[in-house]
């Protein structure tokens, strides 16, 4: 999650949190010494749920690449990191139409679920797709991650199965911005 678009001064280059149980997190734009921190926590998350990493998804292969892969694109991605500096979440977007984007790799570490992270990654992607001119914030994932799909149901996102774009995702999502 490059700094396309983002000014130093913006709200959406750094964003501290705290959440309710007492973890504390940063949330930034990706880095490139930040890849290998994220295919390893996109890797363990896919393997919880009996999937791996780089089958039925393209999109695995574009984090190696992070983070020009997004930024060429108009995309962004970014990060949580502890106090420790541990990743604790991702999440990404990436334009797949005119004005819609993509919510892609949204994943927390055990210890940061519940936590009110995940919340806190999808209103820096809601801000960050809105202020580009997006009218929809799409997303596509497996009927595995119940907690997911109730997460994302919660936060106004109705199903569209017709937004299913990875062979290993079973169930797609649209928001109108």
């Amino acid at each position: 999650m490059h700094c396309i678009g983002l000014s130093d001064a913006s709200p959406l280059t750094k964003l501290s949190l705290v959440s309710s149980s007492t973890t504390t997190a940063t949330i930034r734009p990706v880095q490139v010494g930040d890849v290998n921190d994220v295919i390893a926590l996109v890797t363990e998350t896919l393997a919880e749920f009996g999937l791996t990493f780089g089958d039925g998804s393209k999109t695995d292969e574009e984090l190696r690449g992070l983070p020009e892969s997004y930024a060429a694109a108009g995309g962004e991605f970014w990060v949580a990191r502890g106090a420790a500096g541990d990743l604790l979440g991702t999440c990404g977007v990436f334009p797949v139409a005119p004005e819609t984007f993509e919510l892609r790799k949204m994943y927390v570490r055990p210890k940061g679920r519940g936590t009110g992270l995940g919340q806190r990654l999808l209103d820096v992607s809601l801000d960050w797709t809105r202020n580009r001119g997006a009218r929809r914030l799409v997303l596509d994932t497996t009927e595995q991650m119940t907690r997911a799909i109730q997460f994302y149901e919660s936060n106004g996102f109705a199903r569209d199965d017709a937004e299913v774009r990875g062979s290993r995702c079973s169930r797609g999502y649209v928001r109108i911005l």
